[in-house]
């Protein structure tokens, strides 16, 4: 007679130390699980990365001077950086952006925002910029479409880091083109 398989971890039955066992096994499974869920989740308070910081948004949506700007990925060394500079890159060009590209441009920017994923790359070599003027404030938007990090400042303060897709570059170079600005290669 063959003897009966049985499950690896199965107990034999009315083995009470097997089922005292896999009962701590199995807890630290779902308690493992629900606080690497949270942990993902973003601790609260935590600033999330789908959404432009509300004062920067204010002012992008506000703005009396919206204007975008075309950048060297090379973060310029610091004996370089001067008014030809955005943020520490070389602008290699610009254009004020005013109705239906405006629309476009923003609407494109949120959009990427609010659809992208949690994660991105690390190379940050940003090739695009925003600058938003309203009332005195000012908020700069240095973005790499390359790793999908937007860099958000609201003044001079670095406010915070958020993701986008690569969508709107389509938008933003069209803008830039037509205004005839370079675009780094």
């Amino acid at each position: 007679m063959v003897p009966e398989e049985r499950p690896l971890l199965a107990p034999e039955p009315g083995d009470r130390a097997m089922r005292f066992q896999l009962r701590p096994a199995v807890l630290f499974g779902l308690v493992s699980g629900v606080a690497l869920s949270v942990a993902c989740s973003g601790a609260p308070g935590e600033k999330p990365y789908d959404r432009v910081p509300d004062a920067a948004r204010a002012i992008l949506e506000k703005a009396d001077q919206l204007e975008l700007l075309s950048l060297n990925p090379k973060n310029e060394p610091e004996d370089k950086r001067g008014k030809d500079t955005f943020h520490n890159y070389k602008i290699l060009g610009q254009t004020t952006v005013k109705g239906d590209d405006r629309k476009a441009l923003l609407a494109a920017l949120l959009d990427g925002v609010k659809n992208s994923g949690s994660g991105s790359a690390a190379c940050f070599n940003p090739r695009h910029g925003i600058r938003a003027v309203h009332d005195g404030k000012t908020t700069d938007l240095v973005i790499c479409f390359e790793c999908t990090n937007i860099v958000v400042y609201v003044g001079d303060k670095r406010e915070q880091e958020v993701h986008t897709t690569r969508t709107p570059q389509k938008t933003f170079d069209k803008i830039l083109t037509d205004a005839k600005v370079p675009l780094a290669p």
